[in-house]
């Protein structure tokens, strides 16, 4: 494992990247996480804060995005849960998201109302589905909704408070 700062462009962060080291003594790399990331100019910033914690064979990783400002940047979370294989491979067990893609004043534009307001009409529900699918793919996890994806967004919070508070002792 290895911990990089970066500052390009607009862009200044530090991102984890876990490797697995072969039997020739090369190393291979398994996962890239970005640790923090901040983005855009100072009034408007796109930002993201990640943790992660190692319980027995599994590392669950907690992401929460959030924007500063007037940015046009994606709110959300996402909690990945890994284990590693006999071979050292990781292997994705789950990846819950929630996010959203834009401002909630711009939602009434786009398929992201439909997170807030249920579908009515049939084209209404394909928008919403296209939209889910599109975030899914993007972001790497399944959509949740709800009750389920407060839980997420307040699961994501607590592990980066626990992140804070280990920094602190």
């Amino acid at each position: 494992m290895t911990t990089e700062l970066y500052d390009l462009y607009d862009s200044k962060g530090k991102v984890m990247r876990l490797y697995q080291e072969l039997r020739n003594g090369e190393k291979k790399q398994l996962l890239s996480f970005t640790l923090n990331d901040t983005t855009g100019p100072c009034h408007e910033r796109s930002v993201e804060e990640g943790s992660y914690e190692v319980n027995g064979s599994k590392i669950i990783f907690y992401t929460l995005l959030d924007r500063r400002g007037n940015a046009d940047a994606p709110y959300g979370a996402r909690i990945a849960t890994y284990t590693v294989d006999e071979n050292g491979e990781l292997i994705l067990l789950s990846s819950k998201i929630y996010i959203e893609t834009e401002r909630r004043t711009e939602a009434k534009k786009s398929a992201m109302q439909y997170l807030f307001t249920s579908p009515v009409t049939q084209s209404e529900k394909e928008a919403l589905r296209q939209y889910v699918e599109s975030a899914e793919k993007r972001f790497k996890g399944t959509f949740v909704f709800g009750e389920e994806a407060r839980s997420l967004i307040k699961e994501v919070n607590e592990a980066l408070q626990r992140k804070m508070q280990k920094r602190w002792h």
